[in-house]
């Protein structure tokens, strides 16, 4: 009896892992198919041989932020919105890097925790959104503009 009682646990936990990754995968379906269509639009419209990084940012409209290099080896940065009607390019030099975002974050937030710092757009305005836990314990959402840094807004959550 315990034989049978064993088996069927093991066969119960091999199918809800089963499900649980079927769930996943089929939840970030949407996620990967708005980059691909991105990422076409992006080719069909400018020279770019290489894509270095590609993320994802939901904000007021949804973009993706593709991180490449042209043909004459400059680095760039396009935002694709997921309405795919228009595209912002950006060379990197153009504004603060993420190592820049990062230090503004450690001395000026100073954050318990870093969550994330990644690139996104806001009213066309490219920029940076930090997500990290302040000192009391709030999960925290600043954003700063990619151009040089400078304040847009921020807010908090919890208590």
């Amino acid at each position: 009896m315990g034989k049978i009682i064993s088996f069927v646990g093991v066969i119960l936990g091999v199918l809800i892992v089963w499900q649980g990754l079927q769930f996943f995968s089929n939840v970030k379906d949407p996620i990967r198919e708005a980059e691909n269509s991105a990422l076409t639009f992006l080719e069909e419209n400018i020279e770019i041989s290489e894509i270095v990084s590609a993320d994802f940012y939901h904000g007021t409209l949804s973009y993706q932020v593709f991180r490449g290099l042209t043909e004459n080896e400059e680095e760039i940065i396009v935002w694709v919105p997921d309405t795919l009607d228009s595209l912002v390019v950006k060379k990197s030099n153009e504004g603060i890097n993420f190592n820049e975002a990062f230090q503004f974050t450690q001395e000026e937030l100073q954050p318990k925790e870093v969550i994330s710092i990644k690139l996104g757009m806001e009213n066309n305005i490219p920029l940076y959104e930090i997500i990290y836990i302040d000192q009391q314990n709030r999960y925290s959402y600043y954003y700063i503009t990619f151009k040089d840094g400078s304040y847009l807004k921020h807010f908090h959550l919890g208590m």
